[in-house]
């Protein structure tokens, strides 16, 4: 919250201002009274009266100006933990991807930030403004009566311990309840899913019994709840009201030794009655940081996982595209069974091969190897005789360009679909000479804006091979050491296509990932068979 202090600064300079008017609300009282029965004054009626007025008035003023400026620290804490959110959640181990439920779990993260923040700011609101004004209207009675607000100031902890107490009762009962409940719910599902066998043997009447007596059960421990926070709320209430009873019986001592006068007296009440409300919302807290706790504990089960490490000091600036597997072997923790077996590949600097993977999911694998998002469970992977766990994972991912069949949009321009991430910066020039090169320029021009044109969530703005031509272009402006090609190869209805992807391929390290054997050898230096995790040479 380290960004939002000087707001709730500004927020606590109006909570104390109405602190300081609402004490001045008894004084005001006690000069009115003063003027109307004693003194008979009526422009001195008329004129504490505005005065009132205008105090009123002020104090609205500061409780929204107070509410105003804390309602917006609350924003800024929640950008602040959605920022931290969206920064976990792009830099997660890709295991963890696997794991979870994207649209469930990151909409209740969401949703818990949100609950977060506004339940930390209205903590702090309540504690902060009530706080405040319960120690200037103890100052009030104190200038009013020293003894009497000493007194006042000894009731208020016991009468915010009453309060708890009532608010705590109401909360035991729901949570002791759930057990039996969730008990009960178990036993008659399971009966209706056995209802073939409980027919067959006649044990209908049984099962009912049994249900009978769970459910009165959990009957008989609601009543016993029921019966013992009637008790506490009751005993609570008895201790509140005695406490009311004591200080009436001491005002109407004090006015009757005279020590009181009228107005006094009025003043007194009119702190008291003051006093109510802000004693009721901190008695509050307890139960508003219970609540907050369940959204904090959401919140940070997914802000304390893990990152990738990126520790290893080794750099690595540019690479000569040599890329080995040595004696690899990987463990498909999801589907239970060895997707690579001890595979042993040396792909070398400047040459095309073609792995010939049946299934999607594999060749998906494959690439999170190639580029370090998952670990191989035996063996190594090397780029340029370097072991990948001593390369920083972001200078061996800056080695690497991806080429998919699929369309992707990753940003709402063409220009910035070109230039992406680290090349988010390039100039102009440099984007039009990738998408000249990759002839995706041609269409680009005749689009509304051009490169400035907006593409839809759904890309309907660009046919799939238009799309196909885009994610040439950002690999061009890339310029990586090895490129990986995804299901997408030389075919005979895209002659402009197989153009590009040959001339990308020349003098580059390029690895073919494809569902089945190419119709045409062109380009291609070497092709590998991956079946049953084990991988052979075909030409």
């Amino acid at each position: 919250m380290t960004s939002c202090w000087t707001v709730i600064l500004w927020a606590f300079l109006f909570f104390l201002i109405i602190a300081v008017t609402l004490s001045i609300l008894p004084i005001l009282i006690q000069q009115i009274l003063l003027a109307s029965f004693v003194e008979k004054n009526a422009a001195a009626i008329q004129t504490g009266m505005l005065t009132m007025m205008m105090l009123l008035i002020t104090c609205s003023l500061a409780d929204y100006g107070g509410h105003y400026l804390m309602r917006k620290a609350g924003n800024r804490l929640c950008m602040q933990l959605n920022c931290a959110l969206f920064d976990k959640l792009l830099n997660l181990p890709h295991q963890y991807y696997q794991n979870l439920n994207k649209h469930h779990a990151i909409d209740t993260v969401l949703i818990s930030i949100k609950q977060t923040s506004r339940s930390t700011v209205q903590i702090i609101t309540i504690l902060v403004r009530n706080t405040l004004i319960v120690i200037s209207l103890v100052l009030c009675l104190a200038w009013l009566d020293q003894n009497f607000a000493l007194l006042v100031l000894l009731l208020i902890p016991f009468a915010v311990i009453m309060l708890q107490i009532v608010q705590n009762q109401k909360d035991v009962k729901s949570h002791t309840h759930a057990p039996a409940v969730n008990k009960l719910t178990s036993h008659l599902q399971r009966s209706i899913e056995n209802y073939r066998l409980i027919r067959l043997y006649g044990g209908q009447q049984q099962e009912c019994q049994r249900l009978k007596n769970d459910a009165q059960s959990i009957q008989n421990n609601d009543m016993q709840q029921i019966n013992y926070i009637a008790f506490v709320a009751t005993l609570c209430q008895l201790v509140m009201m005695l406490i009311v009873v004591a200080i009436t019986y001491l005002i109407t001592q004090q006015i009757l030794k005279g020590a009181f006068t009228l107005e006094q007296t009025g003043a007194f009440i009119t702190a008291l009655l003051l006093l109510i409300t802000p004693i009721r919302r901190l008695a509050s807290i307890p139960r508003a940081l219970q609540v907050a706790q369940k959204y904090l504990e959401q919140v940070f089960s997914l802000l304390d996982q893990h990152t990738v490490s990126d520790d290893s000091d080794k750099t690595l600036p540019k690479s000569q595209g040599k890329l080995t597997f040595d004696h690899i072997s990987f463990f498909d923790q999801k589907l239970e069974k060895p997707m690579l077996q001890r595979v042993n590949l040396e792909i070398r600097s400047g040459e095309t091969v073609a792995i010939i993977c049946k299934t999607k999911h594999l060749r998906s694998q494959i690439v999170d190897l190639m580029l370090g998002f998952y670990q191989p469970t035996t063996g190594k992977m090397l780029l340029d005789d370097n072991p990948f766990t001593e390369i920083k994972h972001a200078d061996l991912l800056a080695q690497f360009a991806l080429i998919s069949s699929e369309s992707l949009i990753l940003n709402d321009r063409i220009a910035g679909n070109i230039a992406y991430g680290s090349t988010e910066c390039a100039d102009e020039a440099s984007i039009t000479a990738a998408a000249y090169s990759a002839r995706a320029s041609t269409f680009i021009r005749e689009m509304p804006d051009g490169f400035q044109t907006r593409v839809d969530e759904k890309g309907t703005n660009l046919t799939l091979q238009q799309w196909q031509h885009i994610a040439i272009a950002r690999a061009m402006l890339k310029k990586p050491s090895i490129l990986i090609i995804d299901d997408l190869w030389l075919q005979s209805d895209q002659t402009s296509l197989n153009e590009i992807l040959a001339k990308l391929t020349q003098n580059r390290t390029t690895i073919i990932l494809m569902h089945a054997m190419p119709r045409t050898i062109d380009h291609i230096d070497r092709i590998f068979l991956l079946e049953n995790g084990v991988i052979a040479e075909k030409i």
